[in-house]
């Protein structure tokens, strides 16, 4: 239970520190798209444009099913944006915020009422917390059991199936046992010249790929090809410079003979 709480936590800050990114960045340039906010963090930081675009989608649109959550160093980043030197402050900033709002309302109350009060809230929380973990593991459990777990290739990713279902229009390989590491990770790539393609530490692979009918296809991990079988190979520089496109809707891509 304390873990729960505690990572409820973290994912709030979280969300809290990527919003006031984008609504700072909002402050200071004219468009207010994700692309163009993205841009313009990424040049305020060292962080990719991609990698704010993915934060954007994940704690502001809350496509939660999509995207990882984001890395410590990132969060680091973000915060120096923000005007602090790394996370722990940002807390620490936010605490002593809160601490403060407690220390006027305790200003104003009777001692008695005071602790009768914080008694009562923690009480309320604690209640609150208890309902909503009972609730969800109640519906999970109903889930799984309504669901056989099975998955299909759609498109771009794997989707969850009940192994039951029939063939679909729209199902490009025939169902396939459930594979958790494969539903979350696996997925078809449309890269861009500011893909990430490898990463920045360790230089290894982000992306592998497969020439299909004359046409180079991209994913986010290896493994074999959703459809034909056939293995994906890392990506490597010849690629990337043969097949992937230079210039991007970034005005500052293009290349100045």
């Amino acid at each position: 239970m304390i873990i729960c709480i505690f990572e409820v936590m973290e994912r709030c800050y979280l969300r809290e520190i990527v919003c006031e990114s984008f609504k700072k960045a909002e402050s200071e340039i004219p468009s207010h798209s994700r692309y163009a906010l993205a841009m313009h963090i990424a040049d305020k930081t060292t962080l990719s444009s991609k990698t704010l675009e993915r934060a954007y989608d994940k704690y502001v649109s809350n496509k939660e099913s999509k995207y990882k959550k984001i890395g410590d160093a990132s969060v680091n980043l973000l915060c120096e944006y923000l005007g602090f030197n790394n996370y722990q402050e940002y807390v620490k900033s936010k605490n002593r915020n809160i601490q403060k709002k407690e220390d006027v309302v305790s200003d104003s109350k009777p001692i008695n009422v005071i602790k009768n009060n914080k008694k009562n809230l923690l009480i309320k929380i604690a209640s609150i917390i208890f309902i909503v973990v009972a609730i969800g593991y109640f519906f999970s459990q109903i889930t799984g059991a309504k669901i056989a777990k099975c998955m299909v290739w759609v498109k771009m990713e794997y989707q969850q199936v009940d192994c039951n279902t029939s063939l679909q229009p729209e199902y490009e390989a025939d169902i396939m046992p459930f594979d958790a590491n494969k539903l979350k990770n696996f997925k078809k790539l449309n890269v861009t010249i500011t893909t990430d393609f490898f990463d920045k530490v360790t230089n290894k692979p982000l992306v592998w790929y497969i020439k299909n009918n004359d046409e180079i296809e991209y994913f986010s991990s290896p493994g074999l090809h959703p459809v034909t079988g056939k293995t994906l190979r890392a990506i490597t520089p010849y690629i990337i410079n043969k097949y992937v496109p230079i210039h991007t809707n970034n005005k500052n891509s293009f290349i100045s003979e």
